[in-house]
């Protein structure tokens, strides 16, 4: 699907360590989590940030990871809006936007970027409904939108794409979302159906 980028998210995490430290080996995008780090190194699991060029523009890419409610034995996950306060003047001074990436339910991500300014465009997590429209948060400007979670046996049934144009100086506007589901008039991948029969003849 050519990603640039992928916020960490507690699904990962259930892979155990030594899983995903395979998986973070086999990505050719960034794997972004600034509040999970392995818990006897104390370092961060994935990047917490990645700078993306884009055309003229770059764009700083935050990634923060939700906390399940689980302790998990082999993380640690840090508190995301000290993470974020923290983080966001050091991605303002080398990206024209800023784009927060989190799998943290939507409602919080709103209050999480109303607490902390300077992000231009959060991406969050499904609520038990999809909002049709981007928001504009009054406070900070900062535009919204939710993607659809991965859940079990429901992954892959809609794809969110949102359209921005991006000013020289990262300013972002005339913003248009859409969730799009996936029926049958989109054509499978012939490198993901080859993947994928491959699984289920297992």
């Amino acid at each position: 699907m050519g990603y640039d980028a992928m916020a960490i998210g507690p699904l990962e995490l259930e892979l155990g360590a030594q899983t995903l430290r395979k998986r973070l080996s086999e990505a050719e995008f960034p794997m972004l989590s600034a509040n999970v780090r392995w818990r006897n190194a104390l370092a961060l699991v994935g990047e917490p940030y990645a700078v993306l060029q884009v055309g003229s523009v770059r764009i700083g890419v935050i990634g923060l990871t939700r906390n399940p409610g689980d302790e998990f034995a082999e993380f640690e996950i840090l508190e995301p809006e000290d993470v974020l306060a923290e983080l966001v003047p050091e991605v303002d001074r080398q990206a024209d936007a800023i784009v927060l990436l989190t799998n943290l339910p939507y409602r919080s991500a709103l209050g999480l970027v109303e607490a902390v300014p300077g992000i231009d465009l959060v991406v969050a997590a499904l609520p038990r409904q999809l909002p049709e429209v981007p928001a504009r948060i009054p406070q900070t400007g900062t535009i919204a939108v939710a993607a659809e979670q991965a859940l079990q046996n429901h992954s892959g049934r809609r794809v969110g794409r949102l359209v921005v144009v991006v000013a020289g100086d990262g300013t972002l506007s005339g913003e248009v979302w859409e969730s799009r589901a996936m029926g049958p008039e989109f054509a499978d991948d012939p490198e993901m159906k080859a993947l994928l029969d491959e699984f289920r003849a297992q």
